[in-house]
């Protein structure tokens, strides 16, 4: 993850090999998940949408996807859902010292189509 020496959204390195390393696992998820699962000690979730904002501007994640779900009040709320790229997928590959194609994919297709299934089970 080198080469930027200012991250725009101003995540730490840690932070960010967290969310890469838990995406590698996931596939897909919300920063909500993301957080509960890598960040649990971090009140706002604000934290991650920094750390997959600065993934994503160096070519690592994206966000393709849009989940929504209703409130309490009756208010729809929609969350991006954050997959790897191929790149980020090579990147978590070379992290835990594995060949990228047992990595499985990016998820890019379940994040386009909302991804109901992949949330469930990281939501379990």
């Amino acid at each position: 993850m080198g080469g930027v020496s200012v991250w725009p959204y101003k995540s730490t390195s840690r932070n960010r090999g967290l969310v890469l390393l838990a995406l590698g696992v996931v596939k897909v998820a919300t920063a909500e998940q993301l957080r509960q699962l890598v960040l649990p000690g971090t009140a706002d979730v604000q934290t991650v949408r920094n750390v997959c904002k600065d993934l994503r501007s160096v070519g690592l994640v994206e966000s393709v996807g849009r989940t929504s779900f209703v409130s309490s009040s009756g208010r729809p709320v929609w969350r991006d859902l954050w997959n790897l790229t191929p790149a980020g997928l090579a990147s978590v590959a070379t992290e835990l010292g594995r060949p990228v194609k047992e990595m499985g994919g990016t998820a890019r297709d379940a994040a386009k189509a909302g991804a109901p299934h992949a949330l469930a089970v990281t939501d379990t």
